[in-house]
């Protein structure tokens, strides 16, 4: 007898899934997870990917993922995803996207089947506003076993941890975010393109929305307006989160004094760089440092 898609599912996931206990309800989670590219400041990369995540009638959970925009892919059940206050129900074969920085609450009404990744790096956040993820709540997929090909490479190559796939990982989650955004159905707005090419360009130095607006030739409250559409967001929001990713980067992967990386990151005062830095990661630039120095040697 020929099986349904649910069932294959069921049966694939069903292979690797390891049972652990959260607040009391039981839940088969298989995750794997690897840093590399957060911590080598990789532009695109994907940090984890649960593959599956099975949670039980009635199950809640929340969390805040400052760096990583995560995507939640269900399979089988139903599942409300509370965002920003606005609670959405996402139904099999679609994907909620939670940007970096919000914080995501889901309520499990039945049991439910999910696939769950999380991405991060310096362009992630440009390049789900150029294919228009960004602007969209939950995405209805046309080829999700396409979708789940991907995942499941993805979830292998970082089981292994091998240096020699980090091309590949890199390669796939840009592949992951071009098949997803083919999805939204939307044309990417070109003038965001040049508005990110200019951010990006500019990040060392001070960069106002009026002069980002000039050089666009448009009006400041079009961008202003374009940007919260697409992204949630305002251009000066993104230029901020962009700095501190790049912060992030340069006190990963280099020996400059904090004094330098506020510098390249548009900062003249060091005290102004660490209280903002400190207001997206929860911690200042110096001990955010010393503990990967510290999880680098263990």
């Amino acid at each position: 007898m020929k099986k349904t898609k649910s069932q294959e599912h069921r049966l694939n996931f069903d292979e690797e899934a390891g049972k652990t206990l959260r607040k009391g309800i039981p839940n088969h989670i298989a995750c794997q997870a690897w840093d590399y590219g957060r911590l080598h400041a990789l532009p695109l990369w994907t940090e984890y990917v649960i593959f599956p995540a099975v949670y039980s009638h009635d199950y809640q959970f929340q969390e805040t993922k400052t760096t990583l925009s995560s995507f939640e892919m269900l399979l089988e059940g139903s599942m409300t995803i509370i965002l920003d206050e606005v609670r959405r129900t996402v139904h099999p074969n679609e994907i909620c996207l939670i940007p970096a920085g919000k914080s995501k609450k889901f309520e499990v009404r039945e049991e439910c089947r999910k696939v769950v990744f999380g991405i991060c790096g310096q362009i992630h956040l440009s390049l789900l506003g150029m294919f228009g993820i960004a602007s969209r709540s939950v995405i209805r997929l046309r080829n999700p076993e396409y979708i789940l090909g991907v995942l499941g490479e993805l979830h292998r190559l970082l089981r292994e941890k091998d240096e020699s796939s980090v091309s590949r990982i890199s390669g796939l989650t840009m592949e992951l975010i071009t098949e997803i955004g083919r999805d939204t159905a939307r044309t990417p707005e070109p003038l965001l393109a040049d508005a990110f090419r200019l951010m990006e360009y500019h990040l060392s130095e001070s960069f106002s929305l009026s002069a980002l607006a000039e050089k666009l030739h448009v009006s400041s409250n079009y961008l202003n307006r374009l940007f919260l559409k697409e992204l949630g967001m305002s251009p000066k929001r993104h230029l901020i989160g962009q700095r501190m990713q790049l912060a992030r980067a340069l006190l990963n992967s280099t020996s400059l004094s904090i004094q330098e990386i506020a510098l390249r990151c548009g900062y003249k005062s060091p005290f102004a760089f660490s209280k903002e830095f400190r207001k997206n990661f929860g911690i200042s630039p110096r001990p955010f440092r010393i503990r990967k120095e510290c999880k680098k040697m263990t």
